[in-house]
């Protein structure tokens, strides 16, 4: 088989309909990491606001405690 045979029968095999499921299950592909990547990042961000919530609520018990032990700071 000469080597023009050889890219004949190649590009027979590759017609458009390969290319065009090819593309389409790549492209679907794409899509799913997105998703997957959307759901992680909605996910640390409720994480991130929960902790936030939890240091707030931390803070205010700990200066409370502080009051407690060493009476009100002075404001002037």
């Amino acid at each position: 088989m000469t080597k023009k045979e050889l890219i004949v029968t190649i590009l027979k095999k590759i017609n458009m309909k390969n290319m065009n499921q090819g593309i389409e299950s790549f492209n679907k592909a794409v899509q799913n990491f997105g998703d997957s990547m959307d759901f992680i990042t909605k996910e640390m961000s409720s994480d991130i606001e929960k902790s936030n919530r939890e240091s707030e609520i931390r803070e205010k018990k700990n200066k409370e405690n502080l009051e407690k032990i060493w009476g009100k700071k002075n404001e002037m």
